[in-house]
């Protein structure tokens, strides 16, 4: 019998979930936060964990993020449980380390496939590289996207991107050094310094005629000692905008 951990601060959710899995014959164990799913993930070796992204005292990314850097715990799979079908939750998803998506309110036929999909015999060596299905992402998605690490060095980056922040593809490293160079509406130092998940502001970049004005969006994945893990840079032409 497979043994699936189920993490979500909201008991309705979880115990909608193990009557689901438990009707398939799957062992449930449960969590209510992010340390506690991180503990019983350690503790009771489960084959298979879906994971809330947004729990109490550590978030879904950063527990996913500590189990694939944990030898023992790094080749099990992981669905993450999202609100709503936000790219941007995905792409940080992806670069935590997470497997597949299902999104509230769960759909049994999908959330059922999705599992036994994942619960096949894999190996490390069989797990896709996480990288690689992120480039495949970014290059599908309209807007600019940028991917940075906790030191913000640029790990992933799109065409949009690199087109918008006028940014060659052979030259992505420091993304603040980068946008210090830019006129934007929120200083440098706020940004990353700032706790919110979410952070909106605009860009202007003066090079060529006429100036180029970009909105943008930076989401934050902190960790436990609320520092940036990854962030994610969403950007999209001012004048695109407004024309939609």
């Amino acid at each position: 019998m497979a043994k699936i951990l189920v993490a979500d601060d909201i008991t309705q959710n979880v115990k909608l979930l193990r009557v689901i899995l438990t009707a398939f014959k799957y062992e449930v164990i449960e969590a209510y936060d992010g340390e506690e799913a991180l503990n019983k993930a350690r503790t009771e070796k489960p084959d298979l964990i879906l994971l809330d992204i947004m729990m109490p005292k550590i978030t879904g990314y950063e527990v996913c993020k500590k189990l694939r850097a944990d030898e023992a715990t790094k080749n099990i799979p992981i669905i993450m449980i999202t609100a709503l079908h936000e790219m941007d939750d995905r792409i940080m998803g992806i670069e935590a380390g997470a497997d597949d998506f299902i999104s509230k309110p769960f759909n049994k036929t999908e959330l059922l496939a999705r599992v036994k999909s994942l619960l096949r015999p894999r190996t490390a060596a069989g797990r896709e590289d996480e990288s690689e299905i992120l480039n495949i992402i970014l290059a599908n998605i309209d807007e600019g996207v940028v991917v940075v690490n906790g030191q913000w060095e640029i790990k992933n980056i799109n065409q949009t991107a690199q087109q918008l922040l006028q940014i060659p593809g052979t030259e992505q490293k420091d993304m603040l050094a980068r946008l210090s160079q830019m006129e934007l509406t929120t200083p440098v130092d706020a940004l990353a310094n700032a706790q919110e998940k979410d952070t909106n502001f605009q860009i202007s970049i003066s090079k060529g005629q006429p100036p180029v004005k970009i909105n943008a969006r930076l989401i934050k994945i902190l960790d436990a000692d609320k520092k940036l893990s990854t962030g994610v840079l969403i950007m999209k032409n001012h004048r695109e905008k407004e024309d939609n």
